[in-house]
Formats: structure tokens, C-alpha cells, sequence
């Protein structure tokens, strides 16, 4: 008899637990579609836990976008990291409760170009960067006049716009106002000492002006970081050239070459070397190649004049 009702006892426990497990279940289900709202089948649904050491689980929505899946455990909070093929990815960290089998989550992912137009939009309602983009179209347009006013509008709302100060900077040089020029580009490197637009724009407005220091500062600094320029070298070799020093301006133009073999400058005095050197087949070669790649060239009518004695 003690024995039938220890049985007894044992099985009513067994039953006790079961029901109490059953407890800490939860069923959560859902769908993943698009902005527009269409289903998106091709997802994938990682689902770990920050409290669950080394838990993972993934789930693949079916043919109308829709998945479940079942938590074990609902005492957890549980992280869902949906993705797909061309959209941006989702993270959502998610808890429900324990016993429940009617959550619904759905998530909605949106394609790469959809999420590049959102920051490209709010970049523009930012201060400065509307009058900016305004300034790009009308220069594309071809009003320099109206551009300048814009990217004056546009570091005016915003000071630190180095973008800004680089088109003013050109636009000025371009127009030969090199002081102007100068100015911008400086204020361009005060945000970034490294910006090589501006330290070109910087370099050339001082030489225009006079300043040799300040063209030979900002000159150092540019071909340190652009040591493989083509006009770079250019200048370097033309030193060496206006000397008649063709031994040392023969390994810059070359490397000029490497850089861009169509860099015109570079072409048409690698090919007077090369004359004067006595190698009539590789100046006629640099010479045509002068005249292909820069037609109107100010060298064009030297390098017409050349070919007729190669």
C-alpha cells in the first residue's frame, strides 16, 4: 500500500512541473515586408539574448513574408536582427510575456537608396547645406555669379562647412581674386590643415600674389600629401628645366608620366628631353601623343612645328 501511494505522489509532481514549464513559453509571430508593405521572403531573423550565454536562432519568413517561432524561456529579454538582401537591417530587442501566444511583431525594412535619400534629406534641412546644394546646381548651370552667393550663404549659416570654403576658394581664384582666394582657403585650413583642395587653391593664390613663403609652405605641405601629382611633379621638374638641368628633370617627368601619361605639360617636355637627347623616334611619339591629348594646348603649335623636322 506504501508503495502504490509514494507512485501516486511522484506522478502528481511530475504533472506539477510540466504545467509549470509550460509557463515560461511564449509564441511570438509576425511579418517582415517593405515600406510599401510588401512581403519581403528573402529575410533572415537572428534572434539571440544578452542574458542567455551563446543563444542563438534563426528563423526564415515563409512565402507571404510571415514567420514564428517559439521563445522557451520568456523570462529573457530577447534581441531580433532582421536583414535582407538590399535593405538596411533592423535590431529590435524584444520581451513578452511569459505564457502568451498572441505577440505580434512585424518589421518593416527599407532599401539602401531609400535610407541614402533620408540622410541625404536631413543633411540638407541641417544650416548651410540647402544654400550649398543650391550653389552646386548653379554652377553646374553655369552662373558662377549666382553659385558665389550661395556658398557665401551657405558658411555664413554654417562657418565650419569646409565644402564651402573650398568652392569659394576656386571660384575666387578662377575669377583672380586672389586675395579673396587666399582668405577662404585659409579659413578652409584652419577646420582642416590637410584639405589639398585648399592648399593647392592657397598655394597658387600666394604665388600670384607674390608670396613666395607662403606659396612655398603651402606647396610643401600639398606634395607631401600628394606626392605622385602630376602637376606636382610638373612643377618640380620645371625648376630643373628652366635650369637646363635635364638629368634631374628627366626622373620627375617620368614619374609625371607614371602618374598620368596624359598629362599634357609632362608629355610635351618629356618629348623635348627626348629631342634633345637625340631620340627623334621617342620625341615624335610624345609629340603626336602631345597633340592627342591636348589639341589646344599653348604647346600645340610648337609640337606641330617639331614633327615637321622628326
Amino acid at each position: 500500500m506504501k508503495t502504490w501511494r509514494a507512485l501516486v505522489l511522484t506522478s502528481v509532481v511530475l504533472v506539477t512541473s510540466s504545467v509549470a514549464f509550460a509557463g515560461i513559453n511564449a509564441r511570438i509571430t509576425g511579418q517582415v515586408k517593405d515600406s510599401s508593405g510588401k512581403a519581403i521572403v528573402n529575410a533572415t531573423i537572428t534572434i539571440t539574448s544578452p542574458d542567455v550565454t551563446n543563444y542563438k536562432k534563426i528563423v526564415t519568413p515563409d512565402k507571404h513574408g510571415r514567420y514564428q517561432v517559439l521563445i522557451l524561456d520568456a523570462t529573457q529579454k530577447y534581441v531580433f536582427h532582421v536583414a535582407a538582401p538590399g535593405y538596411q537591417a533592423v535590431e529590435e530587442s524584444v520581451k513578452v510575456p511569459a505564457g502568451s501566444m498572441s505577440n505580434v511583431f512585424n518589421f518593416t525594412l527599407k532599401t539602401i537608396e531609400e535610407v541614402h535619400q533620408e540622410v541625404q534629406k536631413k543633411a540638407l534641412e541641417q544650416p548651410g547645406f540647402k544654400e550649398f546644394r543650391a550653389g552646386q546646381d548653379l554652377l553646374k548651370a553655369g552662373d558662377k555669379a549666382g553659385a558665389r552667393k550661395k556658398f557665401e550663404e551657405a558658411v555664413a549659416a554654417k562657418p565650419d562647412m569646409i565644402e564651402g570654403w573650398t568652392a569659394l576658394g576656386t571660384l575666387d581664384y578662377e575669377a583672380g581674386n586672389y586675395k579673396e582666394a587666399l582668405k577662404d582657403a585659409r579659413k578652409c585650413l584652419d577646420l582642416d590643415d590637410e584639405a589639398v583642395n585648399c592648399l593647392a587653391t592657397a598655394a597658387n593664390a600666394a604665388k600670384q600674389l607674390g608670396d613666395t613663403k607662403a606659396q612655398r609652405e603651402y606647396l610643401a605641405r600639398y606634395r607631401k600629401l600628394n606626392p605622385d601629382d602630376p602637376a606636382t611633379l610638373f612643377d618640380e621638374a620645371a625648376q630643373f628645366l628652366n635650369k637646363m638641368d635635364d638629368q634631374h628633370a628627366k626622373p620627375l617627368l617620368e614619374k609625371c608620366l607614371k602618374a598620368d601619361p596624359n598629362y599634357g605639360p609632362c608629355v610635351f617636355q618629356y618629348g623635348m628631353l627626348l629631342l634633345r637627347a637625340g631620340d627623334m623616334a621617342g620625341a615624335k611619339k610624345l609629340m603626336l601623343h602631345y597633340l592627342k591629348v591636348a589639341p589646344n594646348g599653348k604647346e600645340a603649335a610648337t609640337a606641330k612645328e617639331t614633327l615637321k623636322y622628326l
